[in-house]
Formats: C-alpha cells, structure tokens, sequence
C-alpha cells in the first residue's frame, strides 16, 4: 500500500526557573489517540518514562524538569515516533528524519574540535541493550559503535581481552560523529571496551562508565538478552523480481471473475484482466532466464478487489488466483528452480468482508469481535469515522494487532503458509503497526522457519525498527529516491552518496546486501515514465541498482520497456507480444543481471565510494579477493574524471580493455555511461 502523511500540531512552553526550567511538553491528539509521551536525550528515550496525560480536550500535557542544556526530544504516539512541526529548531537524527531540538537556559551546544586534547563526556553515547550499539550479525561477527560530539574524538579503539582493534570514525552531520568496528569473536564471551583519544587526552567507555579508566563489559552469546539480526544468504543480493498477480498472465480463463476485460486494455482500480497463479507457472521459464533469484507476489489471499489489499480470508487463496493446489505447484516449481517466494502479509487491516468484521457489523457491542477493531462510535456502520481505517478507506478498517485474539489468529496464518515451503513476508504498511507486534511477528516468522527474510514496507528510514529487531530487510525507497535525483534530476554524485550514506550508516551493515532497492512498484509511476521516456537514464538507473550494495527489485514488465503513471496506471498487463518489447532495454537488464550474478563482489560485497566528480559516482566493491570498481555519469554531458586507480582493466559492460597511465586511470564517460571494472 501507499506511504502515508501525518499532519499534527504540536505546541510546547517553556517556563523559567534559576539553574532549571520546569518544561510543559503538550500534544494536540484527536478521538482516535490512544497514547502519547515525550521522549528525548533526557530521559534515554523511553517510552514509558515520561507518559503525557490527556488533560482536556484531546491535549495531552507533561512537564519535565530539566537542568540548562540543549536536548533532542521526539513524541511518541500510539506506538509512532513523531517529531514537533511547530518547533522551527530541528537537527536531523541520522534515520531520514528530524528531531525537535529544544534550549534550556541559556546554554550553548559545544563544538568539538581534533587535535584540542579536549573529549566532551556528556556527548558520548552507548547502549550495550541496543543493536545500533552492540550488533551481533552472527556468532562470528559482531558491530560495535557508539556516539560522540562531531570532531571532538581523534581516534578511537576497540579492546578486546587486552587486544586492539582500530574503530571508523564515520561523520554522520554536523554534531555527530559514530565510530564502528567490526570484530570477529574466537570465542562466545569475551570482556570488552572502548578507549577514546583527543591529542593528549584520553578516556574509556566501559562498564564503570566514561572515564580516564573504566572496567570493561561482559558480552556472551548464551546470554538471554543477545539476540542476533541476520539474514540468509540466498537474500544477499538477489535479484528480486515483483509480481501484481492480476495483471502477469491469465493461466486459467475458467476462473476468471464475471466482467474479466480482454488482456492488455487501459487498468482502472476496479478492472478485472483475469491474471493468476497459473499464469506465474506458465511462465516460470521466463523468470528462470532472467535468473531471478526471488519472487515477491503482490497478496494472493481471498478479497474482493483485483489488488487484493483488502483481505477477506488469509487462510484462502483467492479463487480467481486459483486453489491450495494452484499455490502448492507454484511453491514446488519455485523451489525446485531455487527461487525463494515472499508473500504479502497485510496485517494492518482487513477487509469489510473478514468474518470478524463481519460478525461485529451484525452484533454491534455484543459482538465477541468487537476488540479486534478501534470502534469510534456504535451503531458500527461501513463509513469512515465509525472506527479506524487505514488512510480514511472505509474498505480497510484498522485491526488491534494488540489483542491477544488477534495475535493467536495471525500467528496462525503465519505457521500455516509459511511452512508451506515460502521463504518470508512482506509486511505492509508496516510503519503504522505497533512496533511491539512487529518484534513478536518477526520471531513467529523465523520460529517457523529461521532462514526466512521479512521485509518492511518503510519509505522513510527504518533504522528505528531494525534496532528494534523488527526486521531484517525493506523495500528500499530511500534507495529510488538518492538514485532519481543522481540519475533523472541532475544533482550530481556527491548528492547521491550523501543521500545513500544517511541510511547505510544507520543500518546494520550485514543488512545492507538484503535491501530491496527498487526503482518502481506497484504504488509509484514506473521508472522510465518517471525518467519521461528517456531510455538513456533508464539504463543508468539499472546499472547503478544492479551493482549498489543491496537486491536489486524488478517490477514486472520494466526490462520489457512498460511504462505507466501513477495506481492504477502502473498495474497494466505484462506485454507477452515480443514484437512489443523495447528490446534494447531488455538485453541491457539480461546483460547486467548476468554481471551482478556471476560477480560475488556485487551480491556480497563490501562498498566503498572513490569519486564524486559532478556528475560522475565511483565505487568500490570487494569480496574475498574479488574487486570491481564501478563509474556511472548521471549527468546528460561527457565528463573527463581521474581516479585513483592504477593498472589495465575489463570493463565488463562491453569486454573492452581499459588501460591507465603513470599519473592514474582517466576516465571519459559519456552521458549515463555504466563502467564496471576489474583489474587484469
């Protein structure tokens, strides 16, 4: 489903008091909140510190005393982390965002400056309960980071049982530098800390706290509170193909629902075409040639419409998609061809047609579903403003994924489908579900099977839920956002890798191969409509998505040329007419996909940028021996670029060789030239 906008107003006071202000944190909420408190560096951001009280009115109010000092505050509300619109003061918070930023007294943020032998201790941060903290990717990987004040810490290091291993500085904005270290455990426990140096100066951040000497933690693996955040290797740069169902092929006409238009005519949201289950089988050899790793379907469970988001039975397939059966050979098929099929879980809502639904629309408040709703008002009636939708459709009312009830219902849904041989879920609209839910259904998916993948659909930064262990992958829009405005808008390299590190460096980085990076879906135009039919950018926009850390995402019919503007006008039906292929476009995705898979670097490699020339990007991919350095020109004019580079080199996109002089390899890139390197 479609991302959706908040639009709030926030108010806050401030009242004056000597040393210390009493601060009145107030929210303007409506009939539907249910919860709101404020959370900040003042109080480590808990959510269950501070509670605001719905004073009158719908506003809700707490004051907090706060000695002088500037601190970063959030509100939280019904589960969502809302920062402040009216608050004009906003620093960004390294997670696609902004937190509200307020001034106690009269106090002035320190700057941190290296070389000064100065270390501001207040300004370091570390959580060892927290994976943006302390990440374990496996039993032989382990992420260690922690914060400081931006330039105020020369370098820093990580000792482990008395051995050292250097830590990155990695600048995230102007007040914030992160160090990391990735560090390869020999045994499941070990002590450890964190020794800091500014010049002369040097402190440590241990189990004593930050300090001239502090003691060290304690990590190890058998403890209850480690958890690990992985993913499985099948997902480490696949190559993801996405399927809306109804509009791929029409494998069986016979259950086809009654008004099924001819195949290929203009879609409308209410149109029938006919596609299903059997139409994927028919054309499973198409896929297999296109060496498509993994298969996300669009919902296939019971509903009424053709994009199925309005679930009337998750323990049916629909009956114009075809039966258990249907579903069964196409999940045998795929893994056979060592596809990996992730299914749609639209958990947020449900249709009006669900039983439960149902059953309270007949029974009212003394229907034993009524709690498996947020009811505003009763009589209940099919309107809005009778309970709780999802983005105001009357056809999706809100489930309390909160209910016990509930929860058993959906778990079971969980068991039932994911043993029948799927390899994860894509959860929908996965930002407006309690976070809570969202770790509880992590762990039912990976009980079931533990090398699942389970994919949020976040446009923003998602960060927050993977620190959360909420997920371990999404569809990656911040991804088709830095790569429109490099590729179709013209705002050059250092822009893109600006854009991009603002989400890598938040995530936990044995994630990074498994982001789905799409440049189009079911919910935005397509991609060479968005590039307004210029073939050149959609190419560019290929090459870089085929060789960025992540798993590139194909949306059905792009590498044939289809085009389409916003829902419905993007869910047309896949052209099968080869005469109809713009087949310059898809020998270019044939020949990068094939790049992508026989190169371990670009599935499993590590990421390094190495220029940023105006409108040329260069980077770097490593894996085990293998490196590859890829150059893409996003802008419309030849560029002349110098790299760092020394030696003769493959480019692999047309096998010609590339030779460099004594003072380096220099480049000259045509308009959305894609290079892909590798040393001989």
């Amino acid at each position: 489903m479609k991302k959706i906008s908040l639009f709030i107003f926030i108010f806050l006071i401030v009242v004056s008091f000597a040393f210390s202000k009493d601060v009145l944190f107030a929210y303007q909420g409506d009939a539907n909140t249910k919860s709101v408190a404020v959370i900040g560096t003042f109080n480590d951001w808990s959510a269950t510190a501070d509670i605001m009280t719905n004073t009158f009115g719908n506003i809700w109010m707490k004051t907090i005393n706060l000695p002088d000092g500037v601190y970063y505050y959030d509100f939280l509300v019904d589960g969502q982390i809302i920062s402040d619109p009216a608050n004009p003061k906003t620093v960004p918070n390294d997670k696609g965002g902004y937190y509200s930023l307020i001034t106690v007294g009269n106090y002035t943020l320190p700057t941190g400056k290296l070389g000064s032998g100065i270390i501001h201790k207040n300004y370091i941060h570390f959580d060892q309960n927290s994976f943006e903290y302390l990440d374990p990717a496996s039993t032989k990987t382990i992420y260690f980071s922690f914060e400081t004040l931006h330039d105020d810490v020369d370098s820093a290091t990580l000792d482990v049982n008395g051995s050292m291993y250097s830590m990155k500085r990695i600048v995230m904005n102007q007040y914030t530098d992160i160090f990391r270290s990735e560090f390869h455990p020999t045994s499941t426990s070990f002590n450890y800390k964190f020794l800091l140096q500014n010049g002369t100066t040097k402190v440590e951040i241990g189990s004593s706290g930050i300090a001239t000497s502090s003691n060290f933690f304690f990590f190890d693996f058998a403890s209850p509170t480690v958890r690990i955040l992985s993913v499985p290797k099948w997902s480490q740069g696949a190559v993801v193909y996405e399927i809306f169902p109804e509009r791929f092929w029409d494998g069986n006409p016979s259950n086809n629902p009654p008004g099924t238009l001819p195949w290929g005519g203009t879609p409308t949201n209410t149109d029938f075409f006919g596609g299903d289950l059997r139409g994927i089988i028919d054309h499973l050899d198409y896929l297999k040639s296109l060496d498509i790793n993994e298969l996300y379907t669009t919902p296939i469970f019971e509903a009424p419409s053709n994009h199925k988001y309005d679930t009337q039975n998750y323990m049916e397939i629909d009956p114009h998609f075809g039966t258990l059966k249907t579903f069964e050979e196409l999940s045998g098929d795929l893994n056979k061809d060592d596809i990996h099929w992730i299914l749609d879980g639209v958990f947020n809502h449900t249709g009006t047609q669900f039983f439960a639904f149902q059953n309270l629309l007949k029974y009212q408040q003394n229907s034993p579903y009524k709690d498996w709703y947020f009811v505003l008002k009763y009589p209940v009636i099919e309107m809005p403003g009778y309970y709780r939708t999802f983005q105001d459709y009357a056809s999706l009312p809100k489930l309390n994924v909160m209910n016990p009830d509930v929860q058993k219902y959906l778990k079971g849904v969980i068991d039932y489908w994911t043993s029948k041989g799927i390899s994860g879920w894509r959860i929908d609209s996965a930002n407006v579900i309690a976070n809570q839910f969202l770790v509880d259904l992590y762990g039912w998916i990976h009980e079931v099977n533990p090398d699942s993948l389970d994919v949020a659909e976040i446009w923003t930064n998602t960060s927050q839920w993977f620190d959360e262990g909420a997920f371990n992958s999404v569809m990656n829009y911040l991804f088709q956002s830095a790569a429109y405005n490099f590729i179709i808008y013209g705002s050059g390299a250092n822009a893109f890798v600006n854009n991009t590190n603002s989400y890598l460096n938040t995530y936990p980085p044995q994630l990074w191969n498994s982001l789905w990076n799409l440049i189009d879906s079911q919910d935005t135009p397509r991609a060479l409509t968005a590039a307004n039919g210029d073939l050149n950018k959609m190419m560019a926009l290929v090459g870089l998505q085929m060789t960025f850390p992540g798993a590139p995402m194909i949306y059905y019919g792009d590498e044939i040329g289809m085009t389409g503007g916003n829902d419905p006008l993007n869910r047309g039906c896949m052209i099968w007419d080869k005469s109809k292929w713009n087949m310059k476009l898809f020998d270019w995705y044939k020949l990068l996909i094939n790049i992508h898979e026989t190169n371990p670097a670009l599935r499993y490699g590590n990421y390094l940028p190495i220029v940023m020339d105006k409108d040329v990007l260069g980077f770097e991919r490593t894996y085990e021996g293998q490196t590859l350095y890829v150059f893409i020109n996003g802008g419309s004019t030849v560029q002349k670029v110098s790299t760092p580079l020394y030696g003769k080199f493959e480019n692999l996109v047309d096998e010609t060789m590339i030779g460099g002089s004594e003072s380096g390899l220099n480049l000259t890139m045509q308009p959305y030239q894609v290079m892909i390197l590798e040393i001989k």
